[in-house]
């Protein structure tokens, strides 16, 4: 089926994508889906948590593999390491992420065989970003948000201009611990309370969301370059949960945050404020109170029923 999504009836729109890339599928997914939608213009990538140098190579790959212009957007790796004091389970906050994480890696083409890396760390690529184009770049947050609270640490002046953020994180259905807060708590901390204007697609939304047996058929059947990277990344993916008892297709939470850019009017939006409880019983939840002078919106549901079709078909239309 061919994509719904609308062509751009306006210039593309800028953005950058930070982004955790290599253990689930979503953000790869979500990298492939900003390629393939000529509305949103990619200004640059930086990479989040552990080896992100192994997460920029796999980002390079995939840009790679698009190829043209999109094949030169510089890939920076960022922070590896959450900010002090932040607990996580399972996160080693003074060493390496394990390898059992990066379950993608194999998909990662050698260095060589890729266009040459910046030099730059991710933060300072997307802070030179920002200066060159005030209030232009939409930073799209897919992971923990650890380079994003840095950067504004690092480089006060770019606050001013960012217009607003996109982020994959929080939930507020439940009472729950979402992973890109929980993986560096005191670093979204600092990006909630910036007063810049955020845009949230939570947990649920994300899990409502999730690919049929049939969707992913399709994948499997790609024959161009990108259909295949992709179709290895989630049979590894898929893999990896196997060995652990569970059978799992793709969840599109990153992949909707992006699509919250795309058609913002298939969500159910409310306005408020969003803060983070540092509380011992609910430490790391996100809550929401509403508020229409509020600085943050929160996509509570999804209204269309054909999302999840537009966005699958236009990510298999690379």
């Amino acid at each position: 089926m061919a994509s719904t999504l609308k062509p751009p009836s306006r210039p593309p729109l800028p953005v950058w994508l930070d982004t955790d890339v290599g253990d689930d599928t979503d953000d790869i997914l979500a990298l492939s889906l900003i390629c393939a939608s000529p509305e949103l213009e990619l200004t640059g990538v930086s990479t989040v948590l552990g080896d992100t140098a192994a997460r920029a190579r796999l980002a390079r790959t995939v840009l790679a593999s698009v190829g043209g212009k999109l094949a030169r957007v510089p890939v920076g790796a960022g922070c590896g390491h959450a900010w002090p004091g932040a607990v996580t389970p399972d996160y080693w906050p003074n060493g390496p992420t394990p390898r059992r994480w990066l379950v993608q890696r194999p998909c990662a083409r050698p260095a060589a065989a890729l266009p040459p890396a910046p030099r730059q760390h991710g933060v300072d690529l997307l802070a030179a970003a920002l200066r060159a184009r005030p209030v232009e770049i939409v930073p799209i947050g897919i992971g923990p948000l650890t380079n994003l609270a840095t950067l504004l640490r690092r480089a006060p002046d770019v606050r001013a201009a960012i217009p607003r953020l996109v982020l994959m994180a929080g939930e507020f259905a439940r009472p729950m611990p979402e992973w890109n807060i929980v993986c560096d708590p005191l670093a979204a901390a600092c990006v909630l309370e910036s007063g810049i204007p955020i845009d949230f697609l939570p947990w649920s939304v994300g899990m409502a969301c999730t690919v049929s047996d049939a969707q992913l058929r399709r994948l499997f059947a790609a024959r161009r370059p990108t259909g295949r990277l992709l179709a290895r990344a989630v049979r590894l993916w898929q893999e990896s949960w196997r060995r652990r008892g569970r059978v799992e297709n793709p969840h599109l939470f990153d992949p909707m945050a992006v699509a919250t850019l795309l058609h913002p009017e298939w969500f159910v939006w409310r306005r408020g404020r969003v803060t983070l409880s540092f509380a011992a019983a609910t430490f790391s939840h996100t809550r929401f109170k509403a508020d229409p002078t509020g600085p943050h919106r929160v996509a509570w549901k999804i209204r269309s029923r054909h999302s999840v079709e537009a966005v699958w078909a236009r990510i298999l239309s690379l």
